[in-house]
């Protein structure tokens, strides 16, 4: 790297010249102008592949090619997960070395095979209803109609818990997350997340009370033991560890699969296909993950000074490793921005990488073929108006995709 390149500072986001049509890229999405952000993702590639953003607390460096986010994914020593100085919550995606893997192996011990298949049926039966329940009435909204019920009641399943049994949860969840983002994550909050979301804590807590008296083989149920017989876990720790694995395992989930309506509208002939072949579901999930995962952004705090795409980046510093980005660079991935069902998909960041993959993939997995198995076999068509029917997320600093969408669907003729 040449002197001039080490001192002069790097431009800021808002100080380039982005094409027309793109805003300058910020840390929050504020306006929605980042619900789509895949054109914004192609020109960082090219031009600032190290893109520095200016926000109020501090800056953010956004990496978006394949190979400089897998180096840093394979580095968690010098690309740190935990990016506050204390962990403010017992989530594995804010934790390094031994607290994470502490934290990993009792989340791993109770997503054993053996606990995914015990809620396939449950899965299935569910799923049916609600395709059935949508297809009779021509279509409807996918998040509130299709994919937030099944989520909710696998992860539910899962964990041991009866979430219909409590009105709050959808505000608990909300609040978790808005909580969350608040404090490790640079978002703005929600008015009393914080307090809203003691409510879910304060449940959860007496759920694996139960379900350590009843010796349950659920996912809470492991970890109530690994609390109260084992001692690997504070009572704190095992609360917010279920508080996690619930907002995780429905919120990125729900979010995939209404993803995939976007994916149908643009190559229709894929519900033909799957119908004809449902096999091919597993190759269709595998390319939805990397061609619009939820998952779009991993933060990392810098141990020591790096050098990525010729930038340097201070020790200390917060980085934003973009997924999506490198789920879609051309130099990784032949026309990246196509979908495209046979492509070899080994190495996409949909699920993460390394010693923070996500340990709840097959679940996620489980449920998205369920659901698409089951939509080819009972449509033909889905109809939507892009510009009016869709609403996608905004103001959040990890994930993006659909938020809403209301469809029409024509039902298969039998």
């Amino acid at each position: 790297m040449s002197n001039e390149g080490q001192t002069r500072p790097i431009p800021y986001s808002h100080e380039l010249e982005w094409p027309e049509g793109l805003a300058p890229w910020t840390v929050i999405d504020e306006t929605g102008a980042q619900g789509e952000p895949y054109a914004h993702f192609e020109w960082m590639r090219a031009h600032h592949p190290v893109l520095r953003v200016q926000h109020p607390q501090e800056d953010v460096y956004f990496v978006s090619r394949y190979d400089d986010v897998r180096k840093a994914m394979r580095a968690p020593k010098i690309y740190k997960n935990q990016v506050n100085d204390e962990t403010p919550f017992a989530f594995p995606t804010l934790m390094d070395g031994a607290a994470h893997m502490k934290i990993r192996k009792v989340v791993a011990s109770a997503f054993i095979p053996k606990a995914i298949n015990q809620v396939s049926d449950r899965v299935l039966e569910v799923a049916t209803g609600l395709v059935n329940d949508f297809v009779a009435k021509g279509g409807g909204e996918v998040t509130d109609e299709l994919n937030r019920p099944l989520t909710m009641a696998t992860i539910s399943g899962i964990l041991g818990v009866d979430y219909k049994e409590v009105e709050e949860f959808d505000m608990w969840t909300e609040s978790v997350w808005a909580w969350f983002a608040r404090v490790s994550r640079m978002a703005p909050g929600l008015p009393g997340d914080e307090e809203n979301a003691q409510g879910l804590f304060k449940y959860l807590g007496g759920i694996l009370d139960r379900l350590h008296e009843e010796k349950s083989e659920s996912v809470a149920g492991h970890i109530a033991r690994a609390w109260k017989d084992d001692g690997i876990l504070t009572r704190q720790e095992a609360v917010e560890l279920c508080v996690f694995i619930f907002i995780a395992g429905f919120d990125t989930t729900t979010r995939l699969m209404a993803n995939a309506f976007l994916v149908f509208r643009d190559n229709p002939e894929l519900l033909d296909r799957l119908h004809e072949r449902p096999d091919d579901v597993e190759a269709f999930v595998e390319e939805l993950v990397r061609f619009r995962g939820p998952v779009h952004k991993a933060p990392r705090r810098t141990s020591e000074d790096v050098e990525i795409a010729g930038v340097r980046i201070p020790a200390g510093s917060i980085v934003r490793l973009l997924l999506a980005s490198a789920n879609r660079d051309e130099t990784r991935w032949e026309n990246g921005d196509k979908f495209d069902i046979d492509r070899e998909t080994e190495g996409h960041f949909g699920f993460g990488h390394g010693v923070h993959a996500c340990l709840g993939a097959p679940l996620a997995r489980l449920e998205s073929k369920t659901m698409f198995r089951l939509l080819a076999e009972r449509i033909e068509s889905v109809d939507f108006d892009l510009d009016n029917d869709v609403v996608f997320l905004k103001g959040n600093s990890l994930t993006n995709g659909v938020e809403r969408l209301t469809l029409r669907v024509k039902a298969r003729q039998a």
